[in-house]
């Protein structure tokens, strides 16, 4: 058996519900269209991350290598986000920006985000001594937040291939790159239709102020979907990173925040951002010239930046 399938073999029966949940939500019968688990992509038969929609016979397909780094990816965001975000509540307002000593779970983090690069994309055979070894019965933080969020991604991903079924994309698909960019978009709008439901933001709600509970579950919702494009983005940033089927994470990134329509204080446009810092410039201050007081304009701000940085890379 790949090392990769028996190591993360305890999560299968999670990942089964969370699909039928998805199947669920985009009105398919998970039993017509199933999610397959497989060791290699579908159409280079390599040992890499891949997640697709495929015809004849309709499937959902998954590789354990995009299933582990996926999770490696969780486990990253989920001590990141709370070393960021406990030094940025505990900083001087008017202070300079808090500076993080890389140690200890934020160190683990760090590790972790790279890891999820290589998972993705080599045959492994053993374990590293470095990350925490992957358990779906965790209960203590944060491994099992990692847990939470790598399931939520991974949740939004299903939704997303489901969508490619639902909106019959392999009926429509095209010789032209910027057809096939267009149906990328559709089905990440889809999907995160199906997860955001009829949750919205407070009308209102002073800043402060607890969300109710609608609000509180779309942040939930949001944060996985912004988990799940994040993994996306650090695999374009990097040589030969541009796909000439899918648009670039910025500007599918952009356009999923839309859609939800977060509150300017919201949580998880603040996890966003902080997720582009350490993608893209860990060591700068940010901002570096204007002040971003709330978190969607620092999100704003910060996809802005990714925006410029994957330009840039394209030359």
């Amino acid at each position: 058996m790949n090392f990769l399938r028996h190591l993360f073999a305890p999560f299968e029966e999670k990942i089964g519900l969370f699909y039928e949940k998805a199947c669920e939500d985009a009105g398919t019968d998970p039993a017509a269209i199933p999610l397959i688990l497989g060791e290699l992509s579908v159409n280079r038969q390599a040992y890499e991350s891949e997640f697709a929609a495929t015809v004849e016979p309709a499937q959902v397909q998954a590789t354990w290598n995009g299933i582990a780094s996926l999770w490696a990816f969780g486990q990253g965001v989920s001590r990141i986000a709370r070393a960021m975000f406990e030094a940025q509540r505990g900083a001087d307002p008017d202070g300079p920006p808090p500076e993080l000593p890389i140690e200890g779970e934020l160190l683990t983090g760090l590790r972790c985000l790279e890891l999820s690069t290589r998972l993705a994309k080599h045959r492994f055979d053993h374990w590293v001594d470095w990350a925490p070894k992957p358990d779906p019965s965790a209960e203590a933080m944060p491994d099992a937040e990692g847990n939470q969020l790598f399931l939520g991604a991974l949740g939004w991903i299903m939704r997303h291939e489901l969508a490619h079924h639902v909106l019959k994309h392999h009926e429509g698909r095209s010789i032209f790159p910027a057809d096939n960019k267009t149906q990328e978009f559709e089905a990440d709008g889809l999907a995160t239709c199906w997860l955001k439901g009829d949750r919205t933001t407070d009308a209102g709600r002073s800043f402060g102020v607890r969300p109710s509970q609608g609000e509180i579950e779309l942040e939930q919702r949001a944060l996985v979907t912004f988990v799940g494009l994040a993994w996306v983005a650090q695999f374009e940033l990097g040589p030969h990173g541009e796909s000439a089927t899918h648009p670039d994470a910025a500007s599918r990134l952009n356009a999923v925040a839309n859609r939800l329509d977060l509150s300017p204080d919201s949580f998880a446009a603040e996890v966003l951002s902080y997720l582009v810092k350490v993608l893209i410039a860990p060591e700068e201050h940010w901002p570096a010239d204007t002040e971003q007081p709330y978190a969607g304009e620092a999100a704003t701000d910060a996809l802005i930046r990714l925006n410029r940085y994957i330009s840039a890379l394209r030359g």
